[in-house]
């Protein structure tokens, strides 16, 4: 099972319709069908369908995840993720934004370390073979196959992407120091930073900004769309994307959303810590998600959009006018210094 898909996403019974929309999924089939099929399951997912019927021995649930099947528009590349339990329609779904992406980017993932590791090794035994051959009856040790730094350091990235597809692994990390870190989930210690959250609107081709007390109901909307957006990194959350060392034997994960705190709708990430962080570490993580959020993962929220019935809203998690990323002690000692202000 550890080639297969997983997605983290909260399945929805017997859903009315999609427009365009944290349980462990696990992508049994993926299954192509033509565009104007997959926009008629997506709509009537209580209908019967025959795509459904074809493909529900590879649906079910057991102790460990649902077992579904992803069915993908052809052309469009959204996806549309079912667990029917022996029905003919998708009694637990799913929309999945960006489903094609999703799927070629896990399977390249796992092909390039396979490839790393494979030329790592071909490498290393072409020069042994070679270096030895001379020798009657040369002998090889298997220590002398793998125990160089570069392979050592491919069987970890291999190892990392097969971790990361098993939910039974989901307490375990590897680390460039420790190597293999399990850590039950009660164990971490968390923490939140809150940064300010720009909502802007459509008016005539114009982004004008959404008055704060009308934003606050796109904290579902906005939610359920990241958690279709971060299902590459299912554990991990932001983490998936730093390269910085000392951080990344630190933080577990880093999972962005968004929530009202005080009438205002927020940006929040929780960070799951394995080790204390020190100030140039705190400095380092704002730095990096600060980053994430204005021009990396949390750009296209802004600059694609989503809809929200008949409006269209774009999501500035970076991008604010007032933005500061604070840890959430910080940010209510500033609302508080702020109210001490207004009196």
């Amino acid at each position: 099972m550890g080639d297969k898909i997983k997605l983290n996403v909260t399945m929805k019974c017997k859903a009315d319709s999609y427009r365009q929309a944290n349980n462990l999924c696990v992508v049994e089939e993926v299954v192509p069908i033509p565009d104007g099929d997959f926009m008629e399951m997506a709509t009537y997912p209580c209908r019967d369908n025959p795509y459904i019927s074809a493909h529900k021995d590879s649906m079910f649930a057991d102790s460990e995840a649902m077992h579904c099947v992803l069915f993908i528009a052809e052309k469009q590349g959204d996806g549309f993720l079912v667990e029917c339990e022996g029905y003919d329609y998708a009694r637990y779904s799913q929309y999945i934004s960006h489903a094609a992406d999703i799927v070629a980017g896990q399977k390249l993932k796992l092909k390039e370390a396979y490839d790393n590791l494979y030329n790592a090794l071909d490498t290393n035994l072409f020069f042994l073979v070679t270096e030895s051959r001379a020798e009657p009856n040369y002998k090889i040790p298997i220590d002398a196959v793998v125990d160089t730094p570069y392979i050592q350091e491919c069987l970890l990235d291999l190892a990392r992407g097969i971790i990361g597809q098993h939910p039974e692994f989901s307490d375990i990390k590897l680390t460039e120091k420790d190597r293999i870190v399990t850590i039950a989930g009660d164990k971490y210690d968390t923490l939140r930073l809150i940064s300010p959250l720009r909502v802007d609107t459509e008016r005539l081709i114009i982004k004008v900004a959404v008055e704060p007390q009308d934003a606050l109901k796109y904290e579902q909307l906005i939610n359920n769309e990241i958690d279709a957006d971060i299902t590459m990194s299912i554990h991990f959350g932001l983490m998936e994307n730093c390269l910085e060392r000392s951080l990344c034997d630190k933080i577990y994960s880093a999972i962005p959303s968004v929530e009202v705190i005080n009438g205002e709708l927020v940006g929040v990430t929780t960070v799951k810590l394995t080790e204390p962080l020190d100030d140039q570490d705190m400095e380092m993580l704002k730095e990096f998600v600060t980053e994430q959020y204005s021009q990396e993962w949390g750009k296209r929220f802004y600059e694609k959009g989503l809809y929200y019935g008949d409006d269209r809203i774009y999501v500035g998690f970076g991008n604010a006018d007032d933005y500061q990323i604070m840890t959430e002690e910080e940010w209510e000692q500033s609302q508080d210094e702020g109210l001490a202000l207004q009196q």
